[in-house]
């Protein structure tokens, strides 16, 4: 049986198998999905489950200890160094980490520009100005330094060197984390739109499960360095079926809670990379409904209720 790895048959990103070694272990386990042109994927879940190290390695960003297998291909062909700033753009958790602060930002997407493309320094500043006003920057924040400008605005400047250049597929990690809640909003939607509309494909990583459900088209939940549930975001965080998937939205506080309500947890501690073992499910130790199956065999990737899920005992009859 096919997994719904992805919206279309023939998909501009294939992840096969990706695993990530240092010398404590495992940190990616055999993490495998795809994208579509124009498709957003989400990738959730606790700090240390790989997200953020996952989303690097597609840019070859891995740590230089790491050992990496598996395949990343885009448009069937291996991804290289070479392919970052010209199909594959990166934005990351802070701006500033993306901007020289001795350049001002019209000069520095001119460079991106002129980085693939042999134009003269006026016709990449054309292009540079063009791109700052698609995301609402006039000239005169075109024309600033960044330490200048607001964080919104860093963060919308970072969104248009990202796709100044027209990649098949930006790499977004918590691009909103600095910003307060309605700013977040407006950037998210400005990417999503910004992507939707050049037919960019969008890999997510992030922490705001409600953002997510706003934004992405899908969804993969990871855990200690594997995919737990990977589907439609409507389906797998309206209606999950993986119990790490459904402790995780348990735990997430909703408005009209009563004063000092205790939230769901989790217990025991997360994984750590070193104390991954393969002969039984990771989430065991903390899973309520773990039993002697979970404890001896590590569950395999199976489809369940039109997504994929790792758990040998999913929630598939609550569900429907």
């Amino acid at each position: 049986m096919s997994l719904p790895l992805a919206a279309s048959p023939t998909p501009l990103l294939r992840v096969d198998g990706l695993r990530i070694s240092f010398l404590d272990g495992d940190a990616v386990r055999g993490v495998s999905f795809a994208l579509s042109a124009g498709d957003v994927l989400a990738l959730v879940g606790e700090s240390g489950a790989g997200k953020s190290l996952t989303a690097r390695a597609l840019l070859g960003m891995v740590p230089r200890e790491a050992v990496v297998k598996g395949r990343v291909l885009l448009h069937g062909e291996p991804v290289t160094p070479a392919d970052l700033g010209r199909r594959l753009a990166w934005i990351p958790q802070e701006a500033m980490s993306a901007l020289s602060p001795v350049h001002r930002v019209e000069d520095q997407l001119a460079f991106a520009v002129r980085s693939v493309a042999r134009v003269k320094r006026s016709a990449a500043l054309d292009v540079a100005r063009r791109a700052l006003a698609e995301v609402g920057l006039g000239p005169e924040p075109a024309g600033a330094y960044p330490h200048t400008l607001s964080g919104g605005m860093r963060q919308r400047a970072v969104i248009a060197m990202a796709l100044v250049n027209e990649p098949a597929l930006v790499v977004a990690d918590e691009p909103t984390t600095a910003l307060d809640p309605e700013r977040q909003e407006q950037v998210l939607t400005l990417l999503r739109e910004r992507c939707a509309a050049a037919g960019t494909a969008l890999l997510l990583v992030s922490h705001d499960l409600a953002a997510v459900r706003r934004h992405a088209d899908r969804v993969a939940v990871m855990y200690a360095g594997r995919i737990t549930e990977l589907g439609l975001t409507e389906r797998v965080l309206g209606r999950p079926v993986a119990p790490y998937t459904r402790g995780l939205l348990a735990s997430l506080p909703e408005a009209g809670l009563p004063h000092r309500s205790r939230l769901p947890v989790f217990t025991d501690a997360p994984h750590t990379p070193g104390a991954v073992a393969g002969t039984r499910c990771v989430f065991a130790p903390r899973c309520p409904g773990a039993d002697e199956l979970c404890r001896q065999r590590e569950p395999v990737l199976r489809v369940v209720d039109g997504r994929s899920v790792t758990c040998h005992h999913p929630f598939f009859e609550e569900t429907e």
